[in-house]
C-alpha cells in the first residue's frame, strides 16, 4: 500500500521535503508511518512527540489504519491568533 506524506512547518524543515510517498503493509496505522518515517527522515525524531496527524483533511489518532492512496499530512501543533 502507498501513501502520500505532507509535511508542513517545522515538520517540512526536518523533513528536508514537502511530500514523502511511502510503502507500508495493508493494514498499517498512522503509528507505522511514524515510525518508518523516522526511520527515512531521522531529524524527524525530535519533534516525533508533538506532531499531529489528518488523513484526507481529517485530524487522526496514531491507531487510524491507514488506506491505499491516503494522503496524510504531518504538522507540528499551530495555534491561531
Amino acid at each position: 500500500m502507498r501513501v502520500q506524506v505532507l509535511f508542513f512547518a517545522a515538520a517540512r524543515d526536518a523533513a528536508g521535503t514537502d511530500s514523502l510517498a511511502i510503502e507500508l503493509s495493508h493494514g498499517a496505522t498512522i503509528q507505522d508511518l511514524k515510525v518508518a518515517l523516522m526511520n527515512q527522515t531521522p531529524r524527524l525524531s525530535s519533534i516525533s512527540g508533538s506532531l499531529l496527524w489528518a488523513v484526507n483533511n481529517q485530524y487522526q489518532s496514531l491507531q487510524h489504519v491507514l488506506k491505499d492512496h491516503d494522503t496524510v499530512a504531518c504538522f507540528p501543533p499551530v495555534s491561531g491568533g
